[in-house]
Formats: C-alpha cells, sequence, structure tokens
C-alpha cells in the first residue's frame, strides 16, 4: 500500500509542480471561482467562453424575433457571470491556504491579511482595464460599471431579487456590439483575476516557507502534493527508509504527451501576455525596485492589458494540422525547455537535502511525446505527407533550441586548462577546429557544426514537401 502511495505521489507531483513552477507563468484557462459571500463561493458558468465564441464569430440572428430570443438568452448569461464575478470580499476569517498552496477558489474564506496584497492586484489590473475600455469605448465603460455595480449589490444580499432583475433587463436591451464589448470586458477581468492569483499562490508557498523552521528547508515547497511533501510524510508518518524512496524516484518516468484539442480557440499571443502579467506582478514586489523600475513595470502592465483589448482573443480560422504543431512546440521553447531542467535542478538539490542522496546525471524521470501531426485516426486532414512534414518541422526547432544553448555554452566555457581525461581524449577526435587548447569549445564547436548541418536538411526537407503536390 505504501509503495502505491509513493509511485501515484510521485509521478502526480511531477506534472503539477512543472505547471506551477514553468510559470508563476501559467496562462488563465478556466473561469475564475469567485465569492459571492463571506462564506459561500460563486462560480462562474463554463458557458461564458461559449457565449463569447458565438457572439464573436458572428453568428446570423435571422429574423427580429430570433434575435430578441437569442440576445435575452445571452443577456441572461451575462448577469449570471457578472453576478459570479461582481464582488470579492475584503474581509474574513478563514484559515490561511498557504501551507497546501490550494487555489482561491478551493479556500473557505478571503483572509484579509493574507490575501490583501492579492486584492490590492486585482484593484490595480481592474483599475487599468477600466481606464483603457472608457478611453476606447465610452458606452462599453459605462455598461460594464453598470453591471459591476449591480453584481455588487446582488454578491452583498443574495435573497434580493431585485439587482439582478435590473442586469436582465439592462443586458436585454443594449445592442449586439455592446454585448460583445461588455462581454469581453468581464472575460478580460476574469483572466486579470486569474493571473493575479497565479501570482498569489506562488506568494503564498514563499511565506509559508520562510516562517516554517530549518527542518523543512529546502529548494521544492513543502505542500502536501509536491515530491518534497510526499518525501516527508513517507519517511515521518509512514516510516519508509531514504533508500526505498530514492530507489522509487529513480524507476519513474512521467511522459508529457502534447496534443490540440479541436475546440482550443485561445490564441498563443494571449496566453502570453496573462503569463507577462504575473511576471511583472512578481516584479513589482522586489524591495529593491527603483521608483523608475516600478514606473515602468506598471506602464509595461498597462501597455499589455491595452495590447489585449484591442486584440481578437481567440482564432478565427480552424488551425491546421501544421499550425497546431507549431504551437506544441511553442509550449516547449517557452515553458517547458526551461522548466524541466530547472525542476530537475531542484528535485536533485531536494533529494541531497531529505535522502542524503543526489540525482545521476543520466536519470530522466520526464520525457515528452506528442500526438500532434499523427492522429490518423481522428483527423482525416493528417495524411502521411502532413506527418513527414510535421516531423521535420519537429526536428528542426529541435535542433535550434540546442543549438541556442550550445552558443551559449561556447561563450561561457573558454577555459584552457584542467581538463578531465575524458574530455582531452574526445577533442583529440575533433579536427578542423580554431581551438586548439579551449578544448570545451572545441567539442562544442564540433556539435555546432553538426546541428548547423541539421538545421539546413531539415529546411531542405521541408521545402522540398512544400513545393510536393
Amino acid at each position: 500500500m505504501t509503495k502505491m502511495r509513493l509511485n501515484l505521489s510521485i509521478i502526480l507531483a511531477i506534472p503539477a509542480w512543472l505547471t506551477a513552477s514553468a510559470h508563476p507563468s501559467s496562462t488563465p484557462s478556466t473561469p475564475l471561482a469567485s465569492l459571492a459571500s463571506a462564506t459561500k463561493r460563486a462560480f462562474l458558468p463554463n458557458d461564458l467562453s461559449t457565449s463569447k465564441t458565438a457572439l464573436t464569430c458572428g453568428e446570423d440572428y435571422g429574423n427580429a424575433d430570433d434575435g430578441v430570443d437569442k440576445l435575452a438568452q445571452v443577456a441572461t448569461r451575462l448577469a449570471s457571470s457578472i453576478n459570479a464575478i461582481a464582488d470579492i470580499p475584503s474581509g474574513g476569517d478563514g484559515a490561511v491556504i498557504a501551507e497546501m498552496s490550494a487555489p482561491l477558489s478551493q479556500a473557505a474564506d478571503i483572509d484579509a491579511v493574507n490575501d490583501a496584497p492579492l486584492l490590492a492586484d486585482i484593484d490595480m489590473l481592474s483599475d487599468m482595464l477600466a481606464e483603457v475600455v472608457k478611453k476606447e469605448n465610452p458606452a462599453v465603460y459605462d455598461l460594464y460599471t453598470t453591471f459591476r455595480k449591480l453584481g455588487m449589490k446582488r454578491s452583498a444580499n443574495p435573497d434580493d431579487p431585485t439587482p439582478f432583475e435590473e442586469m436582465k433587463k439592462l443586458a436585454y436591451d443594449i445592442s449586439p456590439n455592446d454585448t460583445l464589448g461588455v462581454m469581453k470586458t468581464f472575460s478580460i477581468a476574469l483572466n486579470l483575476v486569474n493571473a493575479a492569483e497565479v501570482h498569489h499562490r506562488m506568494r503564498l508557498v514563499r511565506k509559508n516557507e520562510h516562517a516554517d523552521d530549518t527542518h523543512h528547508i529546502g529548494p521544492l515547497p513543502m505542500i502536501e502534493d509536491s515530491i518534497r511533501g510526499t518525501m516527508e510524510i513517507l519517511l515521518e508518518d509512514d516510516g519508509v527508509s531514504p533508500d526505498s524512496i530514492f530507489a522509487e524516484l529513480m524507476s519513474q518516468k512521467c511522459e508529457i504527451v502534447l496534443t490540440a484539442h479541436p475546440t482550443e480557440v485561445n490564441r498563443k499571443t494571449i496566453i502570453r501576455k496573462y503569463r507577462n502579467i504575473s511576471e511583472l506582478l512578481a516584479h513589482l514586489e522586489r524591495p529593491d525596485l527603483h521608483p523608475f523600475e516600478r514606473a515602468e513595470a506598471l506602464n509595461n502592465l498597462r501597455g499589455i492589458i491595452a495590447a489585449i483589448w484591442g486584440s481578437d482573443e481567440i482564432r478565427r480560422v480552424k488551425p491546421t494540422v501544421q499550425k497546431e504543431a507549431a504551437g506544441g512546440c511553442a509550449v516547449i521553447e517557452s515553458v517547458l525547455w526551461d522548466a524541466v531542467p530547472s525542476y530537475l535542478r531542484k528535485l536533485d538539490a531536494q533529494c541531497r537535502v531529505t535522502l542524503g542522496k543526489k540525482l545521476p546525471v543520466d536519470v530522466a524521470p520526464i520525457k515528452f511525446a506528442s500526438w500532434i501531426g499523427g492522429d490518423r485516426d481522428g483527423n482525416p486532414n493528417c495524411t502521411p505527407a502532413v506527418t513527414q512534414e510535421v516531423l521535420a518541422y519537429q526536428k528542426l526547432r529541435a535542433a535550434k533550441m540546442f543549438l541556442n544553448d550550445l552558443h551559449f555554452l561556447y561563450s561561457e566555457l573558454a577555459i584552457s586548462s584542467r581538463f578531465s581525461p575524458e574530455l582531452e581524449a574526445l577533442a583529440v577526435t575533433i579536427e578542423n577546429s580554431d581551438d586548439e587548447l579551449e578544448k570545451y569549445r572545441r567539442v562544442i564547436g564540433h556539435l555546432r557544426r553538426r546541428l548547423v548541418r541539421t538545421v539546413k536538411d531539415c529546411e531542405a526537407k521541408l521545402q522540398s514537401l512544400a513545393k510536393s503536390p
């Protein structure tokens, strides 16, 4: 039983921590759950995104009666959604959630002290959004603020039906263009709150770590659903030996499979912007931040929010298999390429602290795979030629990423003495190199030349496939 628990805990903890640690960055992709009262939570319905999609895709309303009926349906959904996000109370006596790093939507209540920075971030981002909307579309701004005030009234007194009825009437009477603008504003507001919450969860984890005693010092967070928490529980509560935990850890394999969901409509550029917002919020908390640096970061936040407001947030055309593959590669390049090595370094340090052993250099508990470009069962557009093109493209991107890292290593390792016998022997086998004394550079330069040839071969393959009928 203990062994099963160990296996499942470690396997589940790896991808869970990757998502959080790669990104404080991680993207708002699900509706935010916000408070409906001081003790109860109201969750935003999933159909908000459906409503947005139907409206922005230029749905044909048919005759006037049909149009009114559909707008009434949208109005009801809009009013329900606005009520769910209208207000986040600023007080409460709930327990601190830092230990488990639970999402705010799962907490019993908002803590007036621990969650004060989150509320401040939400207020700041909401004000920035309101400024943009007021400048770009005053009519939508007026509707947005009116809906929000009504939602706050209903949140303060859920038993009073008057605010909700006023919201429905107001939503029923506005034009389709204004409806789209208001829904877009609330959708952006939701994602901004999610971006703030992503940063706040990491803030609470770090705060909890600093408050902990020296017994629990380590690079990974001391929460139950992380590898560090699993190790501590197995050692202290279950009596498992460090050697047994280390042996099981060495046998774990976590394969992250990339796929393209047919209903995914979020654009990579928008997802990246929300990630940048989380990063800027973290940057603003630096204690040594110069006033000019702070002002510059705030201006960057305003610029990102203005860019989101002016952008089309969803795809208008169904992506090809090739574009889906490019999106999968973008996930690796922008997140996993740095996050996985960073996580493994922390895991190695945690093993040294908790288990007294270091990870072998060749251990690879995390691997990647992809279904994109190879799904012949369900996608008629995925032909053998398309699979060949996707494979060539993925090989090209991998070669370029390795090449970029080797460029960095070449500039760093300007060492001309104290080489290991293995490196000496390898350097001797490399001919036609200008790096005679700096043998690290001699080896790395050879690897770079091979990768350059790989890049050229892949580019030629893609050009050949593009010309074929």
